[in-house]
């Protein structure tokens, strides 16, 4: 009799208790919250290097730019603002640093001259800034252009 009272009781206790239960639970919860935070550092880290490599993308095009072009005592500074996500050509700006038209640009270079001490030299900087929260991305990059 006991030992059929001993087994009675063995099957009415089978199954999982609470604390099981919850700390299955709590390793679950770990193991997502750690999947997701990688998942979203990896999407952050993407979008940055995808910013970077356009941002020198712009910055060698303008030094290409300026280098191609006949040296200009009178040259003015100008802004073109640049699209990522399209293959539309960029779009120069009326005046220096003017605003992009929407937001489907996301770069801007501002390409700013400083003349040397002798009148047949020129420094051409271009700076990239990300539209419209303008910050910078990467650092200015500088040229000197002389006259031949």
């Amino acid at each position: 009799m006991t030992a059929r009272l001993y087994r009675d009781r063995r099957r009415a206790q089978a199954g999982t208790t609470l604390v099981e239960l919850l700390v299955a639970l709590v390793i679950i919860g770990l193991a997502l919250a750690l999947i997701i935070g990688t998942f979203s550092t990896g999407l952050l880290d993407a979008a940055v290097a995808k910013r970077d490599t356009a941002a020198q993308a712009v910055i060698q095009s303008e030094l290409e730019r300026i280098n191609g072009s006949q040296f200009d005592p009178n040259a003015e500074p100008y802004s073109e603002c640049f699209k990522t996500e399209a293959a539309d050509p960029p779009m120069l700006l009326a005046a220096y640093k003017d605003p992009c038209p929407d937001s489907t640009y996301t770069l801007r270079a501002d390409v700013a001259r400083t003349d040397q001490p002798t009148s047949t030299t020129q420094t051409w900087t271009v700076t990239v800034v990300t539209w419209p929260d303008l910050t910078f991305a990467g650092s200015p990059v500088s040229m000197v252009k002389a006259e031949r």
